[in-house]
């Protein structure tokens, strides 16, 4: 097996972890410009007259100018990773324990069959849908790239997410919207029906947009393991998840729409402080990967 390692580069984004600390329940919400820190760039320096100065267009060409001079067995990929809307599940937990639950989230639900593979409540539908307008304003005015290519966890309230947000974009751009579904970008595993999953042939028949990963099972392996995953086992499979972004994929801009959990163990992984993000909010990272000889 390939083994990649992987690390986020600093001096390119806000403290996002301090930002969220000063936050309402210390959960991040969308930043101004991605949380992207004003500076220039080495590759600045190559500029033309008619080269776009806005700060995300200057930094996506900096990125490309990292991937031109990087090592052969070395790339960098703009990475926006979004947490779901507001799903059944959420809403259940803040109605028995007057928050969303990411402490606790091993913590009994009120209705275990409700919760089933949530979807989004109409409160996540609207809050998936103002997401799509942050990004489709941040294109337009700061010059944010569109994503080349779209990942998403295989439970509903992710597909439905993205369909939400990501789908304009695309559309706006006439792309196409065909997200990658992947196992590995799914939440932690608790034994709540809510991190269990539908069968393949109903996420095919239901969202026929998205393109499901080679090897995926038609049942759910892994919601029906007889233990919770543990904090460490999630991150390993997170991990797993991104090395095969990098080993397969070529984009330089990638979304990853998943789990607030499942998002913490990334952040952790790459080395930075794990925050709480609120729902359906995004934030951007530059990973660094680097491919084991």
């Amino acid at each position: 097996m390939v083994q990649w390692t992987f690390s986020a580069p600093e001096g390119y984004f806000d403290d996002c972890a301090a930002l969220a600390a000063q936050l309402p329940n210390s959960r991040l919400t969308t930043r101004p410009l991605f949380a992207l820190t004003p500076r220039d760039y080495p590759s600045d320096a190559a500029a033309t007259a008619t080269k776009d100065n806005r700060p995300w267009a200057r930094f996506t060409a900096h990125v490309a100018a990292l991937n031109r001079e990087a090592p052969a067995n070395v790339s960098y990929k703009i990475m926006f990773l979004t947490r779901h809307g507001q799903g059944y599940h959420n809403l259940m937990k803040t109605l028995s324990e007057d928050e969303q639950g990411e402490e606790n989230h091993d913590a009994q639900l009120p209705d275990e069959a409700a919760c089933f593979d949530a979807f989004l409540t109409p409160v996540g539908v609207a809050q998936a849908t103002a997401l799509s307008g942050l990004w489709l304003a941040s294109i337009a005015a700061d010059g944010l790239p569109v994503p080349q290519t779209l990942y998403t966890s295989p439970l509903a309230r992710c597909l439905q997410t993205g369909q939400l947000y990501l789908q304009p974009i695309m559309d706006a751009h006439n792309l196409p919207y065909g997200p990658l579904v992947k196992e590995g970008l799914r939440e932690r595993r608790t034994m709540h029906s809510c991190d269990r999953r539908r069968p393949r042939a109903w996420i095919a028949e239901n969202w026929p947009a998205c393109v499901i990963e080679e090897g995926f099972s038609e049942e759910d392996v892994m919601g029906a393991l007889p233990r919770p995953e543990t904090e460490e086992e999630n991150r390993v499979r997170v991990l797993e998840a991104l090395a095969d972004v990098f080993e397969a994929d070529a984009s330089e801009v990638v979304a990853w729409t998943f789990h607030s959990l499942s998002m913490r163990a990334l952040l952790g992984g790459l080395g930075m402080v794990p925050f709480k993000l609120q729902p359906a909010t995004t934030i951007a990272v530059l990973v660094r990967g680097e491919k084991g000889e």
